[in-house]
């Protein structure tokens, strides 16, 4: 009888505990989600997430935070060793090629033949940088753009209402705000290498060979064959030098820092940070933004590429046709005008559907905040947007010339040899991936 009484009080605990660890309930579909959102990014998925979940009784998805995007990629590297991996996975845009080669993932383009997903409402341009070899490999899920965030409030005074067009513009706005006892330093400007990227793609110069890579793999990198990379090196610089740049450090948060406190006028940041920026500068002075300015004054300006992330399905050599069924219903959530909305509407994300801009909220929301109107016409204008690079070692060619750049503004070395060691080590880094992925 004791024996009896223990057998049913373990299976009791057992069972208790299973319930406590996530409440869910048998029969459904569990389905384990990624990610690498934060702070109202973060909320905004979760509700995503919890709206899918209430929708219906057959399917849970878990959103489950990772770290950066980059920590979150080499989680996933690691768990594919014992096909541990999740469902599904959200990886930014540089990763794009290392995710096409890995053979982790299940082609996005096979579900949605599959299950027959519309994504004729989805954003072409956005579409277009996540389509290698005429095949969608990722579904995108949220998108941002680089640009230009400036106080109204000073730039006005200085003639520079409409904000920069150029680093010259830029150079121009630092003296005179500094002239005029107005702010410590003209702009905020971290080593984010993307703007160095996109200053490049501005004016049709590619990181790698292979039309950047997008016809077939890289096999090196050609930005040092141009001369606007070490125009862009130099004039980075100069703008440090001359104490025209906040010098109280590299990260965007730094940067931010200074720019929130009115110390300098201009900073460019991903427009995924737009919310942000709003809030924290209500009140304090007038917020504006505008297109990533040009390196040189009066340069032509052909756009710039997506940043932010798409979802990738995880090949884990386990999935039925009832998983593949509910990966296919989440998808269709996940694009559809009321999920955007969410995301669109608590971030600085730009909707990857269409329609989510005819919904009454985001109307009211375009006309309340009209910097989500600029970043809008930056993504549907750009003519670049399909255009940016990718190859294997992303992620670690933005690691070399970040260095490389903050080793110049240190005073360590110069310009030129900031370009020239970064295109060397990154050929190393491209000859090694391709060696060991033929």
């Amino acid at each position: 009888m004791k024996k009896r009484l223990l057998s049913v009080l373990c299976l009791t605990l057992v069972l208790g505990m299973a319930f406590a660890a996530g409440g869910k309930e048998t029969g459904k579909t569990e389905l384990t989600l990624w990610h690498s959102f934060s702070g109202n990014a973060a909320k905004a998925l979760q509700m995503i997430v919890d709206q899918f979940n209430t929708s219906q009784d057959r399917i849970h998805v878990d959103a489950q935070y990772q770290g950066s995007y980059e920590e979150s990629l080499n989680k996933l590297k690691a768990s594919m060793r014992t096909n541990s991996g999740p469902d599904m996975v959200q990886i930014y845009e540089a990763g794009t090629r290392f995710m096409v080669d890995s053979g982790f993932v299940l082609p996005m383009q096979n579900i949605i033949s599959k299950y027959k997903i519309d994504i004729s409402n989805l954003e072409e341009n956005i579409l277009a940088y996540y389509t290698i070899n005429n095949k969608l490999y990722s579904i995108p899920m949220n998108t941002s753009v680089p640009i230009c965030y400036y106080n109204k409030t000073i730039l006005s005074k200085l003639g520079y209402e409409d904000g920069p067009k150029s680093w010259d513009d830029i150079i121009t706005i630092s003296q005179m705000v500094q002239q005029k006892n107005m702010s410590k330093w003209g702009i905020a400007l971290s080593t984010n290498m993307w703007w160095f990227e996109l200053m490049l793609l501005q004016q049709g110069v590619n990181l790698v060979d292979q039309n950047n890579g997008r016809s077939g793999a890289a096999t090196r990198t050609v930005f040092a064959k141009d001369n606007l990379s070490y125009q862009i090196a130099e004039k980075w610089l100069y703008l440090y030098k001359n104490n025209y740049a906040s010098n109280t450090g590299f990260s965007s948060s730094d940067c931010r820092t200074v720019f929130f406190s009115g110390m300098a006028p201009i900073i460019l940041d991903s427009s995924s940070s737009l919310r942000d920026y709003i809030d924290v500068t209500s009140g304090k002075f007038e917020l504006a933004v505008c297109a990533l300015p040009t390196l040189n004054k009066g340069a032509a300006n052909g756009g710039v590429t997506l940043g932010g992330a798409s979802l990738y399905v995880i090949d884990n050599n386990k999935y039925t046709d009832k998983k593949l069924d509910s990966i296919a219903e989440f998808i269709k959530y996940l694009i559809s005008a009321d999920a955007q909305s969410i995301l669109c509407l608590n971030t600085g994300y730009y909707s990857v559907t269409k329609t989510v801009y005819d919904l009454d909220s985001v109307k009211k929301n375009l006309q309340k905040y009209p910097q989500y109107v600029t970043v809008r016409d930056i993504m549907r204008e750009s003519k670049s947007m399909g255009k940016g690079a990718i190859y294997g070692v992303f992620t670690e060619g933005r690691s070399t010339y970040k260095n490389y750049f903050e080793e110049m503004l240190l005073g360590e070395i110069t310009p030129k040899e900031c370009i020239d060691k970064s295109a060397h080590d990154i050929d190393i880094l491209i000859s090694e991936y391709n060696a060991s992925n033929k």
